[in-house]
Order: C-alpha cells, then structure tokens, then sequence
C-alpha cells in the first residue's frame, strides 16, 4: 500500500507542479496565468489524461487515509496528508461543479473569495495557503530522511509559495479583475 502510494505521489507530483507554476505565471498577471493554463490544459484536460488523474487522486487520498488508519499515529506526514485530502475533496468538488454548470475555472475563480465579504477573504487565504503548505510538508518528512537540509528547504519554499500564491490572489501583487458573480456567490 506505502509502495502504491509513493509511486502515485510522483505521478501527482508531476501535475502539482504544472499546477502550481501556472498559478506562479500569475505573478507576471493574470493574462499570463490564463495563456499558461491554455497550453496545460491541452495536457491535463484531455479525455484519457484527465479521468486517469482525477483516479490516481482519488487512489492517493484513498490510500493515505487507509495508511492513516493503519497506523493511527499524528506526525506531520499525517496531519499533512490529511489536510490535503480534505483539501482536494472540497476543491475538485468545486472545480468539477463550476465546470459543469460553465463558469470558467481560471485564476478569477480562484480568487473570488478573497474578494469577497467577510470572513471569506480570511477562509481562503488558510484554505490555499495551508493546502500549499501542506504539499511541501508532506513531501518534507521522506525527503528529510534523505537528506535534514532538503527537509528543511521544502518546509522554507512551501512558506514561501504560500505566502506569494495568497497575496497574488489576494490581488495584492498584481491587480486581478474578478467578475462580480463569481463574487456575488459569497453571501
């Protein structure tokens, strides 16, 4: 099951990178992020590539939480991978429901609720910024078996991804246009 998982992790840490450089283009704007989306999606919306993706996360979370429960010990390794998988429930939950009733799912969706009315702003920089984290910290713990420096390096780049992905949606390092329905779905 451990083996299963780690080979998975690196299959998923593949589409994690793209996902997460694409939303770093944002940095150079939101016209940026959007061109850079365009050409992943090509990758990882193609119907053979998509549903094998959609199965090897849903495996990951399935096999994480079973190892979870096997073991029943809290570590960072669990309490990161748990965190993640709730994480990735909510979120492709509300990727798969926006793109099936047509609301483009680009940097603006991403962004909406920390445009929105109180509490949100504050509920979505933890939700992104922790999940961000949360990656970099799952992958800290076997690469710190490896090698302390590199478990350490990850833990100080999650830091930092997080915090530059909250305040580039935030709109606090490039002006972002966010359309007011996807707003107004805040109440």
């Amino acid at each position: 099951m451990r083996r299963t998982h780690r080979a998975l992790a690196g299959v998923l840490a593949l589409f994690l990178a793209l996902h997460l450089g694409n939303h770093l283009a944002g940095l150079l704007g939101q016209a940026t992020h959007g061109t850079v989306q365009a050409a992943l999606r090509t990758i990882y919306r193609n119907p053979l590539v998509e549903p094998l993706l959609l199965l090897a996360v849903a495996m990951q979370i399935g096999l994480g939480l079973a190892l979870f429960v096997r073991r029943r010990r809290w570590t960072l390794q669990t309490a990161s991978g748990l965190y993640l998988a709730f994480f990735l429930l909510i979120h492709l939950g509300a990727v798969l429901s926006a793109r099936w009733h047509g609301t483009e799912t680009d940097l603006a969706f991403a962004a909406a609720g920390l445009h929105a009315p109180d509490p949100w702003p504050a509920v979505f920089a933890l939700y992104y910024g922790l999940a961000v984290l949360a990656v970099f910290a799952h992958l800290s713990v076997p690469l710190s078996r490896q090698w302390p420096a590199g478990g350490t390096a990850s833990l100080a780049l999650g830091t930092s991804v997080a915090v530059m992905l909250v305040a580039l949606l935030a709109g606090q390092i490039t002006p972002l246009v966010i359309p007011p329905d996807l707003i107004a779905a805040f109440p």
